[in-house]
């Protein structure tokens, strides 16, 4: 099992939650971050210029099998570059998984 974080531009996720359902994978966290970039942006507020330097992005979190990590980060991968290419994407092994209302574990708690 892999445990996949993605941090990816807002406007991104709609592509992005189309293609992994077009992968057969429908089950993720999105969560609302903030994070740096390379480079600060001047921006007005009430008046007053000031140097911006986070931004807001959405962290994606999905657990999956190991048949499912490679069409997971193409899914990713494609649906970021159709709506602008920014992100990361990170792979982590995922020890166990355990589903709290069966107690399944392993595999079959995804």
């Amino acid at each position: 099992m892999k445990f996949i974080i993605a941090y990816i531009r807002s406007e991104q996720l709609p592509a992005i939650k189309s293609a992994l359902a077009d992968a057969e994978i429908f089950h993720f966290t999105a969560i609302s971050v903030m994070g740096t970039a390379p480079k600060s942006e001047q921006r007005t507020f009430r008046g007053v210029e000031q140097k911006v330097s986070l931004f807001r992005r959405v962290r994606l979190e999905l657990a999956v099998k190991e048949a499912a990590v490679e069409p997971a980060i193409e899914a990713l991968s494609q649906g970021a570059m159709d709506s602008g290419g920014a992100g990361r994407i990170y792979v982590i092994d995922l020890k166990d998984a355990v589903k709290i209302w069966t107690g399944e574990r392993g595999d079959r708690a995804l």
